[in-house]
């Protein structure tokens, strides 16, 4: 009986080990076992012979030993197993099955139901046919009723193989946690416009706990240190360009001014219908109402300064300070209010920045106005003093009803 036992464990073994290869799918420790226990089994054959001839082989205890070995050894491969699944899990982004039990429910019941209401539907339509209309009712209600149990199994369906986009596109993103819209198109067959939605939609329903989209929808991070990554990136890149922007208009500062009698006058327009320009722009990168209804008067102001100094060039020097200062200063406010709003997370010191820059503007746009009166102030006395010189004359040769003309003050 003792010998039969240890054979018999043998097989358990061999059989264990079979078993577990099929369960989890990895075949790589089976072939060792068998190797192992084959190799034990010659070993204490060989010994057997052995032993037996010399009189003291213990063949029980001697299997019991190896069987003992075998499960240190075996329960040693499953605990490395163990461990590689866990960190094969730890690398992976946080991920919700959302409607992997509810879309089974869903099928589930909605099968049942259909099949019962498609035998009521059959059984009440025979009815309705041999006794009249007075069963015709309860047909149509069963049939109601078997759409409704049809439009839980599609329910289901749709709950599940979205479940199979998320885990593939979860599968794309691999160990990176980031994969390009256009990428996962490419990969699973759809158009670059579907994928796009898609991933929205299991934003919304919490697939991915901390999944985002960039500004642009361009690309999908499943997790929250990919994100600040990105951000810390987007804004090192918006602090370079807004430098760079900078400098050039620097240069356009810095560049020698001619004498207004030496066609300065057409480079200063120039360069101010540049500013006008950029204005426009951040004016249509900002959404608030408010702040575009300020930048808009501004625009207009600036086109009427421009304009009236083509009208007037002996106003050029006076306007030095305001395109060497004023203009780039208001710009800068302009750009850095345009950067503040693009941040999706907004504390209180970016509010009240943005407040204060508001204000400003306000204050820039009254400036403006009196720089515009300004201009044509000069052109304004002139035009009174004429009409007052015509009056009078007009009166003194008596060709008005006035005698003289009289300034009222």
């Amino acid at each position: 009986m003792s010998e039969d036992k240890s054979w018999s464990n043998i097989g358990e073994e061999i059989r264990g080990a079979v078993e577990d290869a099929l369960r989890t799918g990895n075949f790589r420790d089976l072939g060792d076992v068998v190797t192992g226990t084959v190799k034990d089994v010659s070993v204490k054959v060989g010994q057997v012979v052995s032993d037996g001839i010399n009189g003291t082989f213990n063949y029980t205890e001697q299997m019991e030993n190896a069987t003992r070995e075998r499960k240190r050894a075996q329960a040693e491969r499953e605990r490395k197993e163990r461990e590689r699944v866990t960190a094969v899990s730890r690398l992976r982004a946080p991920f919700v099955k959302i409607g992997k039990v509810s879309g089974t429910l869903y099928q589930i019941f909605g099968g049942i139901g259909t099949g019962i209401m498609a035998i009521l539907s059959a059984t009440f339509l025979g009815i309705a046919c041999l006794n009249g209309n007075g069963w015709w009712t309860a047909f149509f209600v069963f049939i109601l009723l078997l759409f409704v149990f049809i439009g839980m199994i599609n329910v289901g369906c749709s709950q599940k193989t979205r479940l199979k986009r998320a885990q593939k596109y979860l599968e794309l993103c691999g160990h990176n946690h980031y994969s390009n819209v256009e990428n996962l198109s490419l990969h699973t067959g759809k158009t670059k416009k579907f994928v796009l939605k898609d991933i929205k939609k299991m934003l919304d329903k919490g697939f991915f706990p901390e999944g985002h989209l960039d500004m642009q929808e361009t690309c999908l991070m499943l997790d929250d240190k990919i994100y600040r990554e990105y951000l810390e990136l987007e804004k090192q890149r918006k602090i370079q360009e807004r430098e760079q922007k900078e400098k050039e208009q620097q240069k356009t500062v810095e560049k020698p001014k001619q004498p207004a009698e030496d066609n300065g006058l057409e480079e200063v327009i120039a360069e101010g219908q540049d500013c006008i320009k950029r204005l426009r722009e951040m004016n249509d990168n900002i959404p608030g109402e408010e702040i575009s209804a300020k930048l808009f008067r501004l625009e207009n102001l600036l086109k009427e300064i421009f304009e009236g100094l083509r009208e007037h060039p002996e106003q050029l020097p006076q306007m030095r300070k305001f395109m060497n200062y004023y203009l780039p200063t208001t710009l800068k406010l302009v750009s850095a209010y345009e950067e503040f709003d693009d941040l999706s997370a907004q504390g209180e010191e970016i509010a009240e920045a943005k407040a204060e820059i508001e204000k400003t503007l306000d204050s820039i746009n009254s400036a403006f106005e009196e720089l515009l009166n300004r201009m044509f102030r000069d052109t304004a006395f002139d035009v009174t003093a004429d009409a007052q010189v015509l009056q009078t004359m007009l009166a003194k040769e008596g060709l008005t009803k006035q005698k003289e003309f009289v300034n009222v003050q």
